[in-house]
C-alpha cells in the first residue's frame, strides 16, 4: 500500500489541475486548491474551514458515500474511476470524474481521492438521440412525473406524440387507483437506491378508459440536474394478453382459436404439444426460427427448436412453470428474449422477443460510455478496460505481459485558450488526437486523461522503444501549425512534456508486477520532472527504481528541445 507525505503530496499535485482530497470517515485531512476550486471554495485554506466531505455530497447519497469509504478502508490499492455528482459550497451542482485510492498517510490509513471536473450527464438530449426513435417506450421520470418520454412511449400510452404527453406528464393516472400508493412507494425506494426495478407485466389506464398491457423495466439513473430519476422502458404486450386471454375464454375450441391468435400477435409465439413439437406458430417466429423461413405461409418450415425444448426441460427440473431466458441467440442469427410458460396438460406457450436492435443501441451507449467526445480517443473508463482485456487475453495464452506508457501533457496550453480562444484550444487537441492515433499502431492505446494531459499505451514495448516512440511524437506535435479563428495560417503551435515509463510483468526478481494505476502514477511523477525541468522534453522513470532516470530531450533534436 502506498504511503505519502503531506510534502509530497504537496509537490505532486499542490499546483496541479487534477483535485485531490485525503480524508477519514468523510473528513479532509488534506487539499489542494484545485480540489477547493472545485467545490466552490476560494482556496485550500478555506476548504478545510470546514472540511467535512458531506457538505458537498447530495443528502440522498450520504449513507452510500460513507458505505464506499468503510469498503475501501476494508481493502488495499486503487478502487478505480467512477462518476459522481456533487455541490459546491453555494448549491450549484458539478460533475466529477473520480478515482479512490487506499493509502498509508502520516498517522495511519486514509482515502485519496482524485477529481477531474467533467460536463456530461444523463441528460434529455442524450437519451432522446440514443432511443428517441427507437420501438421501444422509453420514459424517464420523478416521483411519478415525467420528466422525458419517446413518441413510442407517448403514443403507447394513448398520446399523439412525446410533445403531447408532456402536456400532462403525471404518470400516477395511468395506474388502478388500488395500486397508486404502492407504485408511488416502489418507485421512491427505486429513486433512493434501496429496492432494484425488476421486469414486470402491468395494465395501464389510458385517458380514455381503454387499457393497455405493458412489460416494464425500472433503472436507478442520475439525471443531469444531478438528482436521482427513474428511466423505464414499455414494451407493447396488448396482443400477446389479448392470446392469453382469448385462450382462457375458449378452452373448448383451443385448436382453432390458438392458431388463429398466435398468426395476428407480432411478437414471435409458438404453441408445442406433450412431446414439444411445434403446434402452431406466426410469421414472426417463422423467421426467427425455421431453418427455411421463406417457405412459410406456402409449407410448413422445418424448425430449429433444440434451445426452447433444453430451456423448457430445465424450468420443469427446476419445479417452475415459467421460464425468462434474455440475450438468446436464435437459429437466424438474431437475438431475442424469450419467456416459455408450461401448459397444463403437457406442452409449452413460447413467446419470443427480437432485442437484436436494443442491443445495438446498449452498444452504442457503451461506446460513448468509454469514449472522450471532443478528441474520439478513449476516456480513462474506457482505456482501463481495453487495458485489462489486453493483460487477460496475453495472461490466457500463457504470455508475459508488460507495456510501455507515456504520459504528455501540452506545454502552455492555458495560454493558447487565453489568446486564441477555447474553439481553437479545441481544434488543437482533437489535433494531437489525430497526430497520436496515426503515428500508432493498431493494437497501441491512446487516452485522453483530462484538459490537456493525454496518454499512449505500447503492448509489448521496452522503455527504450517506448522513449524512441514518445521522441517522434513529440516531434509530429511540435510541427502541429493550425491557424486562428481570425485565418491567420501557422500561428497556433504546441510543444508537450512527456513521462514514460514501463508496466506490467517488470518487477524485481521476485516477479513483482506493476500494474496500470502504479504506472500511471510513475509516468505522471516522470511528467512533473520533464516539467520543473523546462517543459518540451521527456523524462523516463524505471518503476523499479526510487527515483526516475532523467533523459532530458529524449528523441528530440536540439532545435526542437529549445522551442
Amino acid at each position: 500500500m502506498a504511503r505519502f507525505e503531506k510534502k509530497e503530496i504537496d509537490r505532486l499535485y499542490g499546483q496541479s489541475a487534477v483535485g485531490v482530497v485525503i480524508h477519514r470517515e468523510l473528513v479532509a485531512l488534506y487539499v489542494n486548491d484545485a480540489y477547493a476550486r472545485m467545490m466552490g471554495c476560494r482556496n485550500a485554506v478555506e476548504f478545510m474551514s470546514g472540511p467535512e466531505l458531506v457538505h458537498y455530497i447530495p443528502p440522498a447519497f450520504h449513507r452510500e458515500a460513507l458505505k464506499l469509504y468503510r469498503d475501501f478502508m476494508n481493502a488495499t490499492g486503487f478502487h478505480g474511476w467512477k462518476k459522481v455528482y456533487n455541490l459546491r459550497r453555494d448549491g450549484s451542482p458539478v460533475w466529477l470524474e473520480i478515482s479512490d485510492e487506499t493509502i498509508d498517510w502520516e498517522d495511519g490509513r486514509a482515502l485519496m481521492t482524485t477529481a477531474q471536473v467533467i460536463e456530461n450527464g444523463s441528460t434529455a438530449m442524450q437519451v432522446d438521440h440514443m432511443l428517441g426513435r427507437s420501438f421501444i417506450g422509453v420514459a424517464v421520470h420523478r416521483d411519478m412525473n415525467a420528466l422525458y418520454v419517446n413518441d413510442a412511449y407517448a403514443t403507447l400510452m394513448g398520446a399523439e406524440n412525446a410533445s403531447d404527453f408532456m402536456k400532462t406528464p403525471d404518470l400516477l393516472r395511468f395506474i388502478a387507483p388500488e395500486l397508486r400508493e404502492i407504485t408511488s412507494a416502489t418507485s421512491e425506494k427505486i429513486s433512493q437506491g434501496l429496492f432494484n426495478g425488476s421486469r414486470r407485466r402491468e395494465c395501464k389506464f389510458l385517458d380514455d378508459g381503454s387499457e393497455v398491457w405493458c412489460d416494464l423495466t425500472d433503472e436507478r439513473i442520475l439525471w443531469h440536474d444531478g438528482k436521482p430519476a427513474i428511466l423505464t422502458t414499455a414494451h407493447d404486450v396488448r396482443e400477446e394478453v389479448r392470446m392469453n386471454n382469448m385462450l382462457v375464454r375458449n378452452r373448448n375450441s383451443l385448436q382453432n382459436a390458438v392458431a388463429e391468435v398466435i398468426r395476428m400477435v407480432p411478437t414471435a409465439v409458438a404453441m408445442f404439444d406433450e412431446d414439444l413439437h411445434v403446434l402452431h406458430f406466426n410469421r414472426e417466429f417463422s423467421r426467427l426460427f425455421a431453418r427455411n423461413p421463406g417457405m412459410y405461409p406456402a409449407t410448413t418450415p422445418e424448425f430449429d427448436v433444440s434451445g426452447l425444448r433444453l430451456i423448457y426441460r430445465e424450468m420443469v427440473a427446476a419445479g417452475h412453470d415459467h421460464a425468462d431466458r434474455n440475450g438468446v441467440l436464435s437459429p437466424s442469427g438474431r437475438l431475442t428474449d424469450i419467456r416459455i410458460n408450461r401448459l397444463q396438460g403437457g406442452g409449452m406457450m413460447v413467446s419470443a422477443l427480437d432485442v437484436t436492435d436494443h442491443k445495438e443501441v446498449e452498444k452504442q451507449l457503451a461506446v460513448l460510455a468509454s469514449t472522450d467526445p471532443l478528441t474520439e480517443v478513449l476516456n480513462r473508463r474506457g482505456f482501463e478496460g481495453a487495458v485489462n482485456r489486453l493483460r487477460d487475453i496475453r495472461r490466457l495464452r500463457n504470455k508475459k505481459w508488460h507495456f510501455g506508457i507515456a504520459v504528455l501533457d501540452l506545454d502552455y496550453f492555458k495560454q493558447i485558450n487565453d489568446s486564441f480562444g477555447h474553439a481553437c484550444g479545441d481544434r488543437l487537441l482533437q489535433e494531437v488526437a489525430a497526430v497520436l492515433r496515426g503515428a500508432l499502431r493498431d493494437d497501441d492505446l491512446v487516452v485522453r486523461l483530462g484538459g490537456e494531459e493525454f496518454a499512449v499505451l505500447l503492448p509489448s514495448a521496452t522503455g527504450k522503444i517506448t522513449q524512441m516512440i514518445a521522441g517522434r511524437l513529440a516531434e509530429m506535435i511540435g510541427d502541429i501549425r493550425l491557424a486562428d479563428d481570425a485565418g491567420n495560417a501557422g500561428v497556433v503551435r504546441v510543444t508537450a512534456s512527456i513521462g514514460v515509463t514501463i508496466g506490467g510483468d517488470v518487477g524485481d526478481k521476485n516477479g513483482g508486477e506493476v500494474d496500470l494505476p502504479t504506472a500511471l502514477l510513475v509516468a505522471d511523477r516522470a511528467l512533473y520532472q520533464a516539467k520543473e525541468g523546462g517543459r518540451n522534453r521527456i523524462v523516463f522513470a524505471d518503476p523499479t527504481l526510487p527515483e526516475p532516470t532523467i533523459a532530458p530531450n529524449a528523441g528530440l533534436p536540439e532545435d526542437k528541445a529549445e522551442d
